[in-house]
């Protein structure tokens, strides 16, 4: 009788295992970028709309702002801090016609790098004179 696994039982057994092994970690690893893009997602998104806010608050007169301004947000991942730049920029556009009257709209715009790529997030209102 014989005991015990044959040396081609044991490498298929570890071929399966390492398979298995390999597929896990890219499941976590695009788990955890998609983790990362949604954290900046959120972030651009609160920013964004706290910027709009503050526009809304001014009312008609809000104007077109031509610079590009910049925030930072530290994470902690995993006990390490992870450092984004963000760039924004409001877009304030007279758009009257004859049709309405007194109509400008509101765009705020915010941009991060990530992997080598730029991503943006922006909100869009209007704003009508009540005169």
């Amino acid at each position: 009788m014989r005991r015990g696994f044959s040396i081609i039982e044991a490498l298929i057994a570890c071929t399966l295992i390492s398979g298995i092994a390999v597929c896990l970690f890219g499941v976590w690893a695009m788990h955890a970028k998609a983790t990362a893009h949604s954290r900046d997602m959120m972030v651009a998104s609160a920013w964004a709309e706290q910027v709009m806010e503050g526009e809304l608050a001014k009312g008609y007169t809000a104007e077109n702002d031509t610079l590009v301004h910049t925030f930072s947000v530290t994470h902690i991942v995993a006990d390490v801090p992870i450092n984004r730049e963000y760039l924004y920029r409001v877009y304030v556009q007279d758009g009257a016609t004859p049709t309405a009257p007194g109509l400008k709209t509101v765009r705020v715009e915010v941009a991060w790098e990530e992997g080598g790529q730029w991503r943006t997030w922006h909100i869009v209102t209007q704003l009508s004179w009540q005169g």
